[in-house]
């Protein structure tokens, strides 16, 4: 995917999500399953990821590469890179402390969705700032893969609010 398309589809899985969000009763947001993360949590945990991408897309190019590295590669695509994401994830890979939400939420849900949609809204532009060989040379630490190019991590972001909407959508089957 280029920049543009990874533009689009970050603001189309994002909306997607928080419309979902949006359209569950006050029960069905805050219903918890056996341990798991109710649909509050879920919202939580994913404007807590969002953030320190917009922080790191909004730093100097320079700075990305200081602080993280560069290595230009090829970046693995974005099925290649969901099959390795997923293999951490059944392996028992888990979020990082500061990535978990509060177990009461303090914030309604239109604050954080709206909190979530700019996020979106400044990620996307900053994404466009970035040329094509910058999104596969910089690089980036994932809590679980490890490093990842810019292009990497956005393809991780794509999907990882599509696994929390679904992880909403089973706790409430059950």
């Amino acid at each position: 995917m280029n920049k543009q398309v990874i533009a689009v589809t970050l603001k189309k899985n994002y909306s997607a999500f928080a419309d979902y969000i949006m359209s569950l009763t006050e029960n069905e947001y805050m219903y918890v399953n056996e341990g798991k993360w109710n649909a509050a949590q879920q919202l939580q945990h994913i404007v807590l990821c969002v953030q320190p991408l917009v922080y790191v897309f909004s730093q100097d190019k320079p700075v990305i590469e200081q602080n993280y590295g560069r290595e230009p590669r090829q970046s693995r695509s974005y099925d290649m890179l969901l099959g390795d994401y997923l293999g951490k994830l059944h392996a028992g890979g888990k979020a990082p402390e500061r990535f978990l939400p509060a177990e009461n939420t303090e914030q309604p849900r239109i604050v954080l969705i709206a909190t979530l949609t700019k996020l979106v809204d400044e990620l996307c532009a900053k994404l466009l700032t970035f040329d094509e060989a910058e999104l596969d040379s910089l690089l980036i630490p994932h809590p679980l893969l490890g490093k990842l190019t810019l292009r990497e991590m956005l393809y991780n972001a794509i999907y990882h609010v599509e696994h929390h909407k679904l992880q909403v959508q089973q706790n409430l089957q059950k």
